[in-house]
């Protein structure tokens, strides 16, 4: 998995900031049926002042206070984090506009809908089918947990003859791991305890556990599961093959058996 330097807290926020209003882009080319042509009778809302400022600080705020935040941060923006910071904008946008929903201006909205709904739903076929053909591109989505699961779930029954109850590594590995295996095993996240306070660490080395890792060297066991699984049996890495397109996981793991008081 490719790796990539954070962006500088300028560029994170002028990231996050064209990304949250690109993606409102749809939803302003549905509005403008509202507004074009221009209306010329407005509908009457029961709502005052003060209810529309509220509605206009949940219907902005969010999205305003993650550029604030990430720009004195300097964090990553990260796309799919400004999705639900939106979910009001079109409350807002009736309420500010409130034109007269004459049947042929709500046709116009429902037209413009219906022709977005069917650019996402070709865009999607397209980013997920077509374009990993071409840009080699890494998408998380095409992510071997299935395979992942089924080849240290097996590994840990040939090892110890038990069920796999517990999972040390990251919340990506480890929950994959955790959701496609069919033993289901609780997952201890960075091999923190802290990160899984519902985890019995006695328990765990009751019952054993096995580590694994994909975004360090694949045959040495990462500083950050040391301590929780010292003394792991490594096993031999291997890869696996996205479930489309190209590129390759190199999975690095290690058995925790059962420790006998």
């Amino acid at each position: 998995m490719a790796k990539h330097a954070p962006p500088s807290c300028a560029a994170g926020s002028f990231t996050l900031y064209i990304r949250h209003h690109f993606f409102a882009i749809p939803s302003f080319f549905i509005a403008s049926a509202l507004l074009v042509p221009r209306p010329t009778v407005h509908q009457q809302f029961a709502a005052d002042a003060f209810d529309r400022r509220i509605v206009a600080l949940i219907a902005l705020g969010p999205g305003i206070s993650a550029i604030v935040l990430t720009a004195v941060s300097g964090r990553g923006a990260v796309a799919m984090w400004g999705y639900p910071l939106w979910l009001f904008l079109g409350l807002w946008i009736v309420m500010a506009t409130a034109p007269e929903l004459t049947a042929e201006r709500v046709n116009r909205v429902v037209a413009a809908w219906a022709f977005v709904f069917v650019v996402c739903a070709i865009a999607f076929v397209v980013n997920y089918s077509v374009l990993p053909l071409i840009d080699h591109r890494y998408r998380a989505v095409f992510y071997p947990g299935d395979t992942l699961a089924a080849a240290l779930t097996q590994r840990f029954h040939d090892a110890t003859g038990q069920k796999l109850s517990y999972v040390i590594g990251s919340m990506w590995d480890g929950g994959n791991l955790a959701h496609y295996s069919a033993d289901q095993p609780h997952v201890l996240i960075d091999g923190q305890p802290r990160r899984s306070p519902w985890i019995d660490l006695n328990d765990l080395r009751a019952k054993g556990a096995i580590v694994v890792w994909t975004e360090s060297d694949d045959k040495v066991l990462p500083p950050k599961f040391a301590a929780i699984a010292s003394g792991a049996e490594m096993g031999k890495p291997f890869e696996l093959p996205p479930r489309r397109g190209f590129g390759t996981t190199h999975v690095g793991w290690a058995i925790l058996k059962q420790q006998v008081n």
